[in-house]
């Protein structure tokens, strides 16, 4: 967590902890350390005076303990309490420990140490004066005839040793507030050197490199500034250089999609064309067929009529059979002539329109195609297009038919007409609930649909298809209800 919390400080607050926080800690630890060291001290002497003024006290006392003189013992003792304010009490006990003399401060101290050193007098020893040898001097023993306990206290020369530790404190803390104030200026230059350096950064990161910096500083700081600068000059001449290269291929992509255009456009007018001259071969054909082959046909089936009442006024059964087998098959290849021609130039269009068209094609689907139900709604009002204005739509139409009643396994079919939102463009829409197809996955790329775009696209219009596996098809078809050459 406090790594986290140090890594959200600013600039301005890390060079204030770098140029507070050591002298900070230094005056701390040095204060501290002195405090100790003075208490070591103290302690130490007064340890050292302890011992010794009762081991002098033990020195001086025997006589007077062993005399019984305890007025001289208590004077002395008085004596050495008064002159020695760190002896907070002196105790003299006999050899069973009975309390002979005591003498202490006013003032009981709180931390007190006690120091104990026996009262010992030398045994006389007995001395034969009949033995020619006398006992070796080593000899001589002593006995314990009292016990001094010495009761010092560190309080008072602490006391007179505090002066000078508030002096040497002042000293360390002058000496840590005159490198706080040179950390701070220190601080404040680098700052000021790191300010800069981050507004240059961030010019260069919005794109401006005409950034201006002191390079004359040494060291790293300077180096950081010099490369700064070099580096935008660097991203300028590249940011020219790249302009001119996007300026370049702008022009060339320009040039490209023109020609793109003009070869899309130019394409388009020949699908235009080549659908026109379709249509119109297909009119002639159909034209031909009708005028010709369907002549002769009727002509075959009246010829055969006639033959057959003949032949039933001849009494030949068989002749009347055969002309009545030629004229039915007559009938039916002009049936299926007529058939041909409606492909070929729907004459539905020329006397019905779109809507009327459109609405055949259904009807002839749902002959084909019996299981399923198809539906067809148009909308009122549509204006009624004929001729080469409705063909594309008829002809998108008769494909999408065409594949429902081949592939779809559908079992409702709806196609509706309206118009567009704006008002200018012609919609329609024909969906079924079949198995659905994949519009990316179509064998030749769709061939079918190729077509069905090639010929919408070719006359203005648009054309979409949403279909997947399993979730029926819909094709939508908006075709402009106005040619160029009419608007």
């Amino acid at each position: 967590m406090r790594a986290r919390a140090f890594s959200k400080w600013g600039i301005a607050a890390r060079l204030l902890a770098i140029a507070v926080l050591p002298a900070s800690i230094m005056f701390l630890t040095v204060t501290a350390t002195m405090y100790g060291l003075a208490q070591r001290d103290v302690r130490r002497d007064v340890a050292a005076r302890g011992q010794l003024i009762a081991t002098a006290l033990a020195q001086s006392s025997q006589y007077g303990l062993v005399s019984g003189n305890t007025a001289y013992l208590r004077t002395t003792l008085r004596h050495l309490i008064e002159a020695d304010p760190s002896i907070a009490c002196i105790d003299i006990t006999d050899a069973v420990a009975q309390p002979v003399v005591s003498e202490c401060q006013a003032s009981r101290p709180d931390e007190v140490e006690s120091f104990d050193v026996p009262i010992r007098i030398e045994t006389l020893p007995e001395v034969d004066q009949f033995d020619l040898i006398p006992a070796p001097s080593g000899a001589t023993a002593s006995r314990t005839v009292g016990i001094v306990r010495v009761t010092m206290t560190p309080a008072p020369i602490f006391e007179s040793k505090r002066r000078a530790l508030l002096v040497a404190f002042a000293f360390v803390l002058a000496a840590a507030v005159v490198s706080c104030l040179i950390g701070l200026r220190l601080a404040r230059r680098l700052r000021h050197i790191l300010s800069s350096v981050m507004a240059a950064l961030r010019d260069v990161r919005q794109g401006r490199f005409d950034v201006q910096l002191a390079t004359h500083d040494e060291g790293e700081l300077g180096e950081l500034q010099r490369t700064i600068v070099q580096m935008a000059g660097t991203l300028d001449a590249s940011r020219h250089h790249l302009e001119q290269q996007v300026a370049t291929r702008t022009r060339e992509l320009q040039d490209a999609v023109h020609l793109a255009r003009q070869a899309n456009a130019e394409k388009r007018r020949l699908i235009v064309r080549s659908n026109a001259v379709v249509e119109e071969e297909r009119r002639r054909i159909a034209l031909d067929i009708h005028d010709h082959l369907g002549a002769a046909l009727i002509s075959v089936r009246l010829e055969a009529s006639g033959l057959a009442a003949r032949a039933r006024g001849l009494g030949d059964a068989d002749m009347e059979a055969d002309a009545r087998r030629i004229a039915a098959t007559a009938e039916s290849i002009y049936g299926t002539t007529r058939d041909i021609v409606k492909r070929l130039r729907p004459e539905v269009i020329d006397t019905l329109g779109l809507a009327g068209a459109v609405e055949e094609l259904v009807r002839n689907a749902g002959h084909v195609f019996a299981q399923a139900r198809f539906s067809y709604h148009a909308e009122p009002g549509l204006p009624e297009l004929r001729g080469e204005l409705a063909m594309p739509a008829y002809r998108v139409a008769q494909e999408a038919l065409n594949n429902i009643v081949k592939h779809s396994q559908a079992s409702q079919v709806a196609v509706r007409l309206s118009k567009a939102p704006d008002g200018q463009r012609l919609r329609m829409v024909i969906e079924d609930n079949g198995v659905g197809f994949d519009t990316w996955a179509q064998d030749g790329a769709g061939t079918g649909l190729i077509g069905m775009r090639e010929r919408v696209a070719a006359v203005g219009g648009e054309l979409s298809i949403s279909a997947s596996p399993g979730q029926g098809a819909t094709v939508c078809v908006t075709l402009p209800l106005h040619t160029e050459a009419e608007a």
